[in-house]
């Protein structure tokens, strides 16, 4: 089912399919904000990422001594959501766990997708309650695309001019490690601090940041100087994606959470980057776009 919201400025359409973004498109100038191209380059537009964030090693977890099978960034955005609220100018979805869910993950949640439309952009919240009788660690992500067109005219802008800290990553996506020592972090080496060019080349399986220092990360277009934000405030790590062949799109992901590391044992556990959330209690994060 598709949920339509529209102001003067913007029209957006959201899929209760993995409560994703599927179109939010600039009325002004008739221009799409998300990626909303063919399903031969990527079936996604803005998944929301849930229980965890990156690659799964061989696609499974151990979680209390049982393999749970999972596959990269959760299953949440395949997951059909409940639509419990709508207004003018907002829609809410919900997910909460069942059969197929526990077969994933063995714990209880409601897992809330709110939108709401602003004359400046859009205000994105995820948020994860533990509705059962015991804690549970997991990770929680956005993974918007940004349509572009000419990808010489773009760069990544961090709000904060500072050098980056990069997790280091090897070519298959998953962290680096040297023993024990997981993740690895060190400097980007950036040509012009907190500034990434956008070209041909990409970023490969993702380019992952932590140490975070700005409020929010966007998609600077040099040509006219529009920017696209993403908020990044209190969020320990941002992946930055590209899809491959012609560039078509450029993801920004602010994320509680990290790819397995290569030389994982599998482990829920000992998994990096998880959030702890305890019996009853709400977890949530803003992932809201501006457009400047």
């Amino acid at each position: 089912m598709i949920e339509i919201l529209s102001n003067k400025n913007f029209s957006l359409k959201i899929n209760s399919k993995g409560a994703e973004i599927n179109e939010f498109k600039d009325l002004r100038s008739g221009k799409d904000i998300i990626w909303n191209g063919s399903s031969e380059i990527w079936k996604f537009h803005a998944p929301v990422l849930f229980p965890h964030c990156g690659k799964i090693k061989d696609a499974f977890v151990l979680i209390d001594g049982k393999e749970y099978p999972l596959k990269s960034n959760g299953f949440a955005r395949d997951m059909e959501f409940l639509l419990v609220e709508k207004s003018e100018d907002s829609v809410k979805f919900e997910l909460t766990e069942n059969s197929k869910t526990l077969s994933l993950f063995p714990y209880k949640f409601r897992l809330s997708v709110k939108y709401q439309l602003l004359e400046n952009g859009l205000v994105f919240t995820t948020t994860v309650k533990n509705t059962g009788d015991q804690p549970f660690l997991f990770s929680l992500g956005s993974h918007s695309a940004f349509a572009i067109e000419n990808v010489q005219d773009y760069q990544i802008e961090f709000e904060k001019k500072t050098p980056l800290q990069n997790v280091v990553c090897l070519e298959n996506g998953f962290l680096a490690a040297e023993g024990e020592k997981c993740p690895i972090v060190k400097p980007y080496g950036e040509a012009e601090a907190g500034i990434i060019p956008v070209t041909e080349k990409g970023f490969g399986n993702g380019h992952l940041f932590t140490h975070i220092e700005s409020a929010w990360v966007g998609l600077r277009n040099k040509k006219d100087g529009s920017i696209r934000k993403v908020n990044t405030k209190d969020y320990p790590y941002v992946m930055i994606w590209q899809n491959a062949g012609k560039p078509a799109f450029v993801c920004i992901e602010p994320w509680y959470g990290m790819p397995d590391a290569d030389n994982t044992n599998h482990q829920w556990t000992q998994k990096p980057g998880l959030e702890k959330l305890e019996v009853g209690k709400k977890f949530v994060s803003d992932q809201s776009i501006t457009i400047g």
